[in-house]
């Protein structure tokens, strides 16, 4: 029986940590401010503005849950395999990536 190599636990932390970070930039104000945001806003009759600040607001609390679901599991799976799935993973969504740029 062989031992496959994993992803080391301090990747798998600083991943986790990085991603809870990148979610946690948006909407950096309370629940309750970005409510009042929201309806000021849309109150006001220049549209451009208007989109502005939905783009500045971010994510509301529901994508922001299923945006922290997708990546605790797609964190857990990449703990999980070995260090050349992953390789070939990441190959194939940088090609896709370069293909649909180009």
């Amino acid at each position: 029986m062989t031992v496959r190599e994993r992803m080391p636990q301090a990747a798998v932390d600083e991943m986790s940590a990085r991603m809870a970070e990148i979610l946690q930039q948006r909407a950096a104000l309370e629940h309750e401010d970005l409510g009042y945001v929201v309806e000021a806003v849309s109150k006001l009759k220049d549209e451009k503005l208007k989109g502005l600040i939905a783009e500045l607001i971010g994510w509301g609390d529901d994508e922001r849950a299923e945006l922290e679901s997708f990546i605790a599991v797609a964190i857990e799976v990449m703990r999980k395999t070995n260090p050349s799935k992953l390789r070939e993973a990441t190959r194939i969504v940088e090609l896709r990536y370069l293909l649909k740029k180009s």
